[in-house]
């Protein structure tokens, strides 16, 4: 089993370095150049419904996991004690969009707002994770 984390600053300017994570871990799992495209999009869709909630946050965490079946990840954003002037972004149609490119979704909130996208990805027969 493979594994990485990695933590950036929530600034848009170091998205790439998820994207860049993200594209390796396909690599990895054997994903083709599209599938892969795809998962960077979920990405990108995950770092904006993440910055634009609430209550702002200072970091995002991806973790993703990479087996025979599947390739799992996971954004959680850390929060700030302070909240954020901005108008939150709309967790469903966000959940769609990603949902049309993985697998399986799922989002996880609060009274705060969203604080972690999970999704993952069957990469040869069935995944455990994405029943």
């Amino acid at each position: 089993m493979n594994e990485l984390k990695v933590t950036i600053p929530a600034q848009r300017t170091w998205l790439l370095a998820l994207r860049s994570c993200i594209g390796a871990c396909g690599s990895i799992a054997g994903l083709s150049i599209d599938t892969i495209g795809d998962l960077r999009i979920a990405i990108d869709e995950s770092f904006d419904l993440l910055t634009h909630q609430a209550r702002e946050i200072s970091s995002i965490t991806m973790f993703c996991k990479v087996n025979d079946e599947c390739i799992s990840i996971s954004l959680t954003g850390k929060r700030t004690e302070c909240a954020q002037d901005c108008i939150p972004q709309d967790p469903e149609i966000a959940e769609l969009i990603i949902g049309t490119l993985v697998t399986e979704i799922k989002l996880e909130s609060d009274s705060c707002g969203t604080h972690t996208v999970n999704f993952s990805l069957p990469v040869g027969g069935e995944c455990y994770e994405c029943r």
